[in-house]
């Protein structure tokens, strides 16, 4: 996702949110405008969530790259016989509440890791996340030793899903920073590759570089115990 908000653009409002989109929130999280951006909506906890968690998959209309007009709320997804395909969550319309998890200010900050799995891109929970915390993501993938962890678990637990006869085969990937625009380094059927095209200003995830202030402080709402 691109954090950089274009200048004049207006911003996003709790009025807007389609109806499908309250809907299928989980119990544990609420909208309310983000702490990262003022001018979106950001995700927050209500309820205690705990470490390992996994939401998804992320929602939108699928695209080749040259239909996609921005690459704020989209993820590339690498599909072998159609190659690199975008996952376009820009029309509110066509995505679910996974739209609305903005990036992390670095990887300090961050409490979900992107997941793909059989073609698709799940968040999962890397820490424990308290009410009042807004959700967010950041994309270090397996350089990072606890996603590396969570990665291997998911793998483990795909592998025995295919041990059954009647089950179909899954992969399972986290994004690298490393991955381009190039087939998967492996078969199908094992692991992947995905790409965000939900990312901030700089490709490099060390930049710290951000057009605004990086603040956690949540909205006040009197959260659910």
């Amino acid at each position: 996702m691109n954090q950089n908000t274009e200048p004049g653009a207006a911003a996003e409002s709790l009025a807007e949110v389609p109806e499908h989109v309250l809907r299928g929130l989980p119990e544990e999280v609420r909208l309310f405008p983000s702490a990262v951006d003022r001018t979106r909506i950001g995700v927050w906890a209500t309820k205690p969530i705990l470490k390992g968690k996994k939401f998804g998959p992320f929602v939108g209309d699928k695209k080749k790259r040259s239909q996609v007009k921005n690459n704020v709320y989209m993820w590339e997804v690498y599909y072998p016989n159609l190659g690199w395909m975008c996952i376009d969550a820009t029309d509110p319309e066509k995505g679910n509440w996974l739209r609305y998890v903005n990036w992390a200010c670095s990887g300090e900050e961050q409490n979900l890791f992107p997941l793909e799995i059989n073609r698709a891109i799940y968040y999962k929970t890397l820490k424990p996340i308290a009410p009042g915390e807004e959700l967010l993501v950041w994309y270090n993938g397996e350089d990072n030793p606890e996603i590396a962890a969570a990665i291997e678990e998911e793998r483990a637990s795909a592998r025995s899903k295919r041990s059954s006869p009647k089950s179909r085969k899954a992969t399972v990937s986290a994004w690298h920073p490393g991955a381009l625009r190039q087939p998967p380094r492996t078969s199908p059927g094992s692991v992947g590759m995905s790409r965000p095209r939900r990312q901030p200003s700089s490709r490099d995830p060390s930049s710290k570089s951000r057009p605004f202030a990086c603040s956690l402080t949540a909205p006040e709402v009197t959260w659910n115990q």
